[in-house]
Parts: C-alpha cells; structure tokens; sequence
C-alpha cells in the first residue's frame, strides 16, 4: 500500500495518528491492516514512510521513518487572486493550480462576482487542495487566504511582490522574470469594474493580457500559473 495520507499533527518519538476523515478512507475504503506501510505529509513540506500498529473506528495509529523534507520550491511565493467561478468549477481551479504548484489563493470579494468565498465555501477548497496534493505527490499544501476584496488583497502583500492584473485589453508580453513574490489578480466573469482596477493600477499592478480570447475564470486562473509561475 503506497497511498498517501495528510496528517493533522506531526508525530511525536515516532508516533503518528489518523482520525477523522484520514483514518476513515484508510479503514473502511483501502480496507488497510496492522502492518501495512503508507505515506504521511504534513502540508509543510514533510513526509514519512509509516506503519499501521492499530486500527480503531475513527483512528489509525502508526509508527514513522525519520522525516523526508523537500527544500522550499521555485515560485514558492507565487499567489493568485481570483473571483470564484460557480459550483463545482471552483473546486476543479483549485485542483489544478495545487498541481501546477501555486504557494497561495486568495478568493476575491468582488463588485461583479456571482460566487461569495464563504467560510464553507473556503472550507470545502482547503479539503480539496488537500485531496489534490494526496494525488499528485506535493508536500506542502496551497494556501487558502482569507477573501478579500481588490485593494485589501493589495494592502497585504509583502513590499516588492510584483502585481499583475489579467486584463483582455492589457500587454501580451510576459514580465521580466523576478526571484520575489508574485500576486496576479483575475477578475469575476463580468470583469472587474473601473473602480477595482484603477485601485490595482494605483497599487502598481501592471495589466496583462493571458490569451488572444477572453477567458472564464478558472481557465484564467490556470493560465496565470502556467505563465507567470
């Protein structure tokens, strides 16, 4: 068995623990074993090779390897703001950016956005980004932010990160390559109103065109990190 499992709490003399919805998947669904070795991660760049010493109905308990940590990756500071798409296209985004390796999302409050960030909303992406770094092998989970609107997203980036707003009508040359943080803004599918981007332009955020067509957020938002990550 090489599945791999996020755990909550690092292990402590050697000892780890699975509960809640972890140790359930592991239980009742791969039907695991005492004995049987898995893979945790911690979300923070740690994982250990674990193995199960006892099995109850919500909680497994293991004994770890010594940890693996990955050095912290380029573009560890790459963020995206973006106005939530609709429904279910929400959560595929926010699978496919964990993939690509986006450090952080921050979703946009928005004068035009037809999807409110919620804190159940937010709550179901933090699951997904967790699900999504159990498939592809990543160690260190995207960073859901609090929502924020434009100019709040603006005001808590650290000085120097470089911003860029994606705009159909922007410049289509890619930004010199810079070692520093990254934020790029993408709208909701009404765009972002005046207001939203004189307050980006006023912050120093450059607009930049992704694609020849206009975009829907999400596909937007893959684009983004794909060309500026």
């Amino acid at each position: 068995m090489s599945e791999r499992f996020h755990l909550a709490t690092p292990p402590v003399a050697g000892q780890a623990a699975l509960s809640g919805d972890e140790a359930r998947h592991l239980v009742r669904v791969l039907r695991a074993k005492v004995g049987d070795r898995v893979v945790l991660f911690d979300g923070a760049g740690s994982r250990w090779l674990a193995e199960i010493t006892a099995i109850n109905r919500d909680r497994v308990e293991l004994r770890t390897e010594p940890p693996i940590t990955e050095a912290i990756p380029p573009g560890a500071a790459f963020a995206l703001a973006v106005a939530l798409p609709k429904g279910e296209r929400q959560q595929w985004m926010v699978e496919k950016l964990t993939e690509l390796g986006v450090a952080r999302l921050v979703p946009l409050i928005t004068t035009r956005g037809v999807a409110l960030p919620t804190a159940a909303a937010c709550a179901r992406l933090e699951r997904t980004v967790i699900e999504a770094c159990k498939q592809c092998g990543r160690d260190r989970l995207m960073v859901i932010d609090e929502p924020a609107t434009v100019g709040d997203a603006l005001r808590r980036q650290p000085a120097g990160t470089s911003l860029l707003i994606a705009d159909p009508a922007g410049e289509t040359a890619a930004p010199a390559a810079t070692a520093g943080p990254v934020l790029v803004l993408v709208g909701p599918e009404g765009g972002f109103t005046a207001e939203e981007i004189a307050a980006a332009e006023g912050a120093g955020a450059r607009r930049v065109a992704l694609a020849r067509h206009v975009l829907r957020i999400e596909t937007a938002a893959i684009a983004a990190a794909a060309r500026f990550f």
